[in-house]
């Protein structure tokens, strides 16, 4: 009896802790090793597994100016990583009954001018509602500007239009998260960083978590935000006093006793949990790859949940996996640390011998093409109205960019036809061209989203064209003017924090820097410009009106 006993328990050891061996500490600190150094900002990491923390350290320093190293213990702003947060104070009211995701937004939020959006929504990025940070910086903030809730909500109480109809697309937007932090705000009556402390924070016994929406409050032992200029590190500034999209501060030890609610869910129970880690959908039926404040997609072949996040020089991102239990945490204080992908390297050392694994995507031998073979390619393609990408060449290699943002190195793959990024999962795809005919359409696929391009024809403007449009245009839902003039032959546009150049794909769109995208204009009768409209990555044809001013 007693050897059947002890039998049956090897059997259930093996079955709930079947997985292979550790890696060593020295196969995942070679991970770290360009951030484990004393001169540096680094990472925090820390690997959970079965429930306890299988791993942690701390590589780099907090504060270069203190020599303060970072530790398990060190607190960062998180970022996007906050929206899990926000999502699940919603669910914990779905809960109380005192509301539901199918409750239009402006029942508890009347001040916001457009109906039909659905707290899902929100909580998905299906609401159509254009993206706050690219609204404040259109209208004149820098990021690091004192950015608070009035900040945002004065210009999401004053928009009158969407990007799309609710539903009908996914689009992320940060501006749906800060909303929902107010609709926490007004069904609780709590602010919401008081009601993450009492409801969420406070009963995991996360001691060192907090929504920091006051800029200005302490937080002892913090790390310090970085990014590299030239041969030296300089300081970030981020004076964020907001909520909900962002601005959690945590640890990597505080997150994992928040991972082990994912597995035994003393707070908010399987109900919520489930409903965070479910895929959403659009009116169409179509399921996407966001839940409640996670991405809900498999890596290698096993199913994950994770968010990542991204301001000023802090990166961060967190991964766990239902089977086998394991999370892997990393949070960064400099611009150039890649969270995601280092949290992906860790992960490939604990799943190894998973059942269900799949090899990494493999990448052909480079296909090397000639500049005569990439002409034809070469130009300004529309993904969607108003939004312009640029395909363009970089010696023998081709590149995307979206107007005023970082090129995007794509790698042929033979024929000739198809290009791939190695950064991340996305595959470029042109129609056979023939001879040096342009090619008029392209296809742009990202993960599982799918862009259909057509190429816009280049007509460089005239200057009586450019003429035409010169004058001052105010947006109603920014409340800002830009003036578009002339100067040394070249077309620019002053808005309130400088003046930038614009380049014209025709006579009727540029392009713009950052933070802009493009302006695409349109004219009365007499070919004089009336109105335009600006897209950004986030923003579509946000209205700006011809006006004159009184002198």
């Amino acid at each position: 009896m007693l050897l059947k006993r002890f039998l049956a328990a090897c059997l259930v050891g093996m079955a709930i802790g079947a997985h292979a061996a550790d890696p060593s500490p020295a196969a995942i600190d070679k991970l770290f090793a360009a951030w484990d150094k004393p001169d540096t900002p680094g990472v925090a990491l820390a690997v959970v597994r079965d429930g306890k923390i299988a791993y942690s350290r701390g590589y780099g320093q907090a504060n270069l100016e203190y020599a303060a190293p970072i530790t398990p213990a060190t607190p960062f702003h998180v970022a996007s990583l906050s929206k899990q947060f926000t999502a699940f104070a919603v669910q914990l009211l779905v809960q109380d009954g005192k509301l539901s995701l199918d409750d239009e937004v402006r029942k508890h939020l009347p001040e916001l001018q457009i109906p039909g959006i659905t707290i899902r929504q929100l909580m998905l990025h299906t609401s159509g509602l254009r993206d706050q940070w690219s609204l404040l910086l259109l209208a004149g903030l820098r990021m690091d500007d004192v950015i608070s809730y009035d900040d945002i909500l004065g210009l999401v109480y004053q928009q009158k239009q969407l990007n799309f109809t609710p539903g009908a697309e996914e689009l992320y937007s940060n501006t749906g998260y800060t909303l929902m932090a107010q609709v926490v705000r007004r069904v609780s009556g709590q602010p919401f960083a008081a009601f993450m402390q009492e409801r969420v924070f406070g009963p995991l016994g996360m001691k060192n978590t907090q929504v920091h929406d006051n800029y200005g409050v302490l937080v002892k032992g913090r790390a310090q935000s970085y990014y590299r200029f030239r041969d030296s590190w300089r300081h970030v500034a981020l004076s964020y006093s907001n909520g909900g999209a962002t601005s959690v501060f945590t640890t990597v030890e505080d997150l994992a006793l928040w991972n082990n609610n994912f597995d035994d869910p003393r707070v908010g129970g399987a109900q919520a949990i489930a409903a965070m880690t479910t895929k959403g959908k659009l009116n169409s039926g179509q399921e996407i790859a966001y839940g409640g404040g996670l991405v809900v997609e498999p890596y290698r072949g096993i199913p994950t949940v994770g968010h990542g996040g991204s301001d000023a020089g802090f990166r961060s991102h967190m991964m766990r996996f239902a089977q086998p239990r394991l999370a892997v945490i990393v949070l960064g204080n400099a611009s150039e640390i890649n969270a995601y992908l280092l949290a992906r390297a860790v992960a490939d050392l604990y799943l190894e011998g998973t059942p269900g694994l799949v090899a990494h995507k493999t990448f052909p031998p480079d296909t090397d093409l000639q500049a005569r073979d990439l002409a034809p390619l070469l130009g300004d393609y529309e993904v969607r109205p108003g939004s312009i990408i640029t395909v363009g060449a970089e010696g023998n290699r081709l590149y995307v960019q979206n107007p005023g943002s970082v090129r995007n190195m794509l790698f042929a793959l033979p024929g000739g036809t198809q290009f791939y990024s190695k950064q991340f999962d996305g595959v470029l795809t042109f129609p056979a061209v023939v001879g040096n005919e342009p090619a008029l359409t392209a296809h742009w696929k990202v993960g599982y989203r799918e862009y259909p391009m057509r190429r816009v024809a280049r007509e460089p403007a005239t200057a009586e064209s450019v003429r035409a449009c010169t004058g001052d245009y105010y947006s109603q839902e920014l409340r800002t003017i830009y003036s578009l003039f002339v100067r040394d032959g070249k077309t620019m546009v002053r808005y309130p924090r400088g003046v930038l150049e614009l380049r014209s794909i025709n006579r009727d769109i540029y392009g713009a820097p950052y933070p802009m995208g493009t302006l695409t204009f349109k004219r009365d009768a007499q070919g004089a410009c009336e109105s335009f409209g600006m897209t950004t990555g986030r923003v579509r044809n946000l209205q700006f009106a011809r006006v004159k001013i009184a002198p």
